[in-house]
Formats: structure tokens, sequence, C-alpha cells
């Protein structure tokens, strides 16, 4: 389990019924993950608008659990434009490894590598997960387009399918490629 600045356990079954947007960042980084964030906070805001707003709850959680504090992980939000109101900043809980995190983001598909120095080497990569905690796709990079975050999130949260498509299909990776031919 991970916990937040207040040191309240949290998991992504919390946000279940809500879609989820999720980013791995550590603080200190001076490169991507302030970029990233901005980014976050840029769907955020066309998100919070609209009647999503309580639909779906952003997360970060960091891979630098050691250095990045309740202080830091209070803070952070506001320093980069996101909204408290359906934004969570989550780090190990208090009986977990430092490493937590990092192989939590490992299960994603993505690593972060510390260097001697702190620094992680990394990629970007913004998770959506759906209202039931199915992973649904990948954002890569900084230059998708805010849009089309914010189309696909619409269409989970309002449960939009291809018409004819049953539950059974929309399992299936396989049959859902399958059904595009």
């Amino acid at each position: 389990m991970l916990a937040d600045a207040d040191g309240k356990t949290v998991g992504l079954p919390d946000f279940r019924g809500k879609v989820v947007v999720l980013n791995f960042i550590y603080a200190s980084c001076t490169e991507v993950c302030p970029l990233h964030s901005e980014k976050i906070a840029e769907v955020q805001g066309m998100i919070n608008i609209t009647p999503m707003k309580n639909r779906v709850m952003f997360v970060t959680i960091t891979t630098d659990p050691l250095r990045d504090t309740t202080e830091i992980l209070r803070g952070y939000g506001a320093q980069h434009g996101l909204d408290p109101v359906n934004w969570a900043f989550l780090t190990s809980g208090a009986d977990q490894p430092e490493n937590t995190t990092r192989k939590l983001a490992e299960r994603f598909g993505h690593k972060f590598t510390v260097a001697g120095d702190g620094v992680q080497m990394h990629g970007v990569v913004t998770h959506v997960i759906d209202r039931e905690g199915g992973w649904r796709a990948n954002f890569h990079g900084l230059e998708f387009g805010s849009t089309n975050l914010v189309l696909f999130v619409n269409a989970l949260v309002n449960d939009v399918h291809r018409p004819g498509e049953s539950e059974e299909t929309r399992s299936s990776p396989w049959e859902w490629l399958r059904a595009l031919f």
C-alpha cells in the first residue's frame, strides 16, 4: 500500500469507480518531471471545468520516497498547478522498502534507474486506468495532445464502447483488435 502526504494509506482500489490518470515522478528532478507534472495539470484543468471533475482522479507516485518527504508531497501540487480536489501525490508507506514505488513503476513498464547522485534516469509515461481498475492506455512523452487524453478519459468516464461491443469483447485485447479489422 502507498501513503499520501498525511500518512493515510491509499491504494488503487480506493479509486475504483473513477478513471485514474497516473504518473510517476520524483520531486527533485530538474528535467522532465516538472514538465510532466505541468502537462498533467493542463489536462486536469481541462477535465475539471467539465462534469468529469468528480469522476476522475489524478495520481502521482514518487519514485524517491526517502527524499520526497511529507512536506515536499504537500507543496508539490501547488508548485505545478495541480488541484488537490482530485489529485494525490503518493509515496511508500512507512513500513515499505524504499524501492517499493520504483518496483511499482516497473510493473507499469518503465524503470527509474538511480545514479550515484540521486538523479534517476527514466522515461515519461502517463497511464490511464478505467473505473474498474483496468489499465487501458499509456500516453508516452510530453508531446501528446492534451485534448486527446481528455477525450480518451471522457470515453472511459461515460463508458463509451463501439456499437455492438460486449463486455466479453472489451475484456479481451485480441478480440478488440480483431474487431477493428
